[in-house]
């Protein structure tokens, strides 16, 4: 062992050395004595001279900028193009896997701002895409998974996209805006804020899908955004893209684009594209139900209805739905927000599946009106209800429906 010394770094040594310390204090005599087990041990960065550590059969792994970042940075400041610099990709396939691990908190909040301190203070982007698993993009976005589930999801990767104005509003760079600091959601003054999930397909061929709850980084960081950011520099812009996303996390979601009043624009795709095969796909479906998958989607689209028609949209705000490129549903999303028009709210449509808000076209609605869509909502509740229990089960609940709205 003492041979093996001389053929340390000096990174090594001192790992070394303060692993012999912390040896002596427990007053064993072996490393595998019980005493030992109590020892807490701590976890170091490899670093380039580190040859032993390295030859280590199992290294756990931070997220980190390879070598070449340097080099990209020594070739923008050599030829000067970082105003020409508008766009930037975080990429990575790997999984965080140290989240239950609490040592392992602070080393990496220190790799995670080491990340952005390297990206922001090189590069003055408009646009930063990151792209990870859901473990490893929570660790970037200084956020949490708050889900035990992420296995039913199968959602290998989760892209998010953060957009600032270009002219940049520099106006609003005081610390009264917005806590400016570590976490990506406050190094730049935001203006949009997208999100893609990916499928969660898989999870409905789950024992009581319903109950599954996919990563929740999404929810976290809108909270954030309205807990911690001023009116005058927060996200006006949301983007959100799943594939049948279940009703439960979508309405999360909703709840908290809710506490962000400064929204003007939302658009959201929830059901695969004319391009993706996966309904027609037997192998892919597993053991999903299509009349599931439906089912939830249609109650992600009655929440956000439920949004537009609560939240105070100004003139201009837009809505769109990329969900309009199949007939059929582009009918059922024009149902949504027919039902707001209904109520008296201006909804103008704009091209394919696409609607502005417009106040002149809001309309006064008398209490005649008002039992009419108690009565169709209470029909849909009873449609759903009927595809619960059966289609036997119909009639029964039609004719109680007849009954209730008597009551109304």
């Amino acid at each position: 062992m003492q041979g093996q010394l001389t053929k340390l770094s000096t990174h090594e040594f001192q790992v070394y050395t303060r692993m012999m310390s912390k040896f002596k204090a427990t007053g064993t005599g072996s490393a595998f004595d019980q005493a030992f087990d109590d020892v807490l041990i701590n976890l170091c960065r490899i670093e380039e001279d580190d040859h032993i550590l390295k030859g280590v059969p199992h290294i756990l792994w931070f997220p980190h900028l390879n070598k070449g970042f340097a080099q990209f940075l020594r070739f923008v400041w050599q030829y000067d193009l970082k105003n020409h610099i508008k766009n930037i990709v975080v990429y990575t396939d790997k999984e965080y896997q140290l989240r239950h691990v609490s040592t392992a908190d602070a080393p990496l909040a220190h790799a995670v701002r080491e990340i952005w301190d390297q990206v922001f203070s090189n590069l003055d982007p408009n646009r930063v895409v990151v792209a990870a698993p859901p473990s490893t993009l929570s660790a970037l976005l200084d956020s949490q998974m708050l889900s035990s589930d992420a296995w039913a999801f199968d959602m290998k990767m989760h892209y998010v996209e953060f957009l600032q104005q270009d002219p940049q509003r520099a106006a609003h760079r005081n610390p009264e805006c917005r806590p400016w600091g570590n976490a990506l959601v406050h190094r730049k003054p935001w203006t949009h804020l997208g999100y893609n999930e990916g499928s969660s397909i898989t999870a409905y061929s789950t024992y009581e899908y319903h109950l599954k709850q996919s990563p929740k980084m999404l929810y976290l960081t809108l909270l954030r955004l309205a807990k911690e950011v001023q009116d005058c520099c927060n996200i006006t812009s949301f983007s959100f893209i799943g594939v049948f996303p279940f009703n439960t996390n979508m309405n999360a979601i909703i709840h908290a684009l809710q506490k962000i009043p400064t929204l003007r624009k939302i658009q959201v795709q929830l059901a695969p594209g004319p391009e993706n095969d996966l309904l027609s796909t037997p192998k892919r479906l597993g053991r999903a139900q299509s009349s599931d998958l439906w089912l939830e989607w249609n109650g992600c689209y009655s929440g956000l209805a439920g949004l537009l028609g609560t939240q105070e949209f100004g003139d201009g705000s837009k809505f769109v739905s990329n969900d309009c490129g199949e007939k059929e549903v582009a009918k059922e999303v024009e149902e949504y927000i027919e039902s707001l028009q209904n109520r008296g709210q201006g909804w103008r449509k704009d091209g394919h599946g696409a609607w502005i808000r417009d106040t002149r076209l809001d309309q006064e609605i008398g209490p005649d009106e008002h039992v009419e869509d108690a009565e169709s909502a209470l029909h849909q509740l009873m449609l759903a209800a009927a595809h619960e229990l059966g289609g036997d089960s119909y009639q029964v609940l039609h004719n109680q429906n007849e009954q209730s709205t008597d009551m109304i």
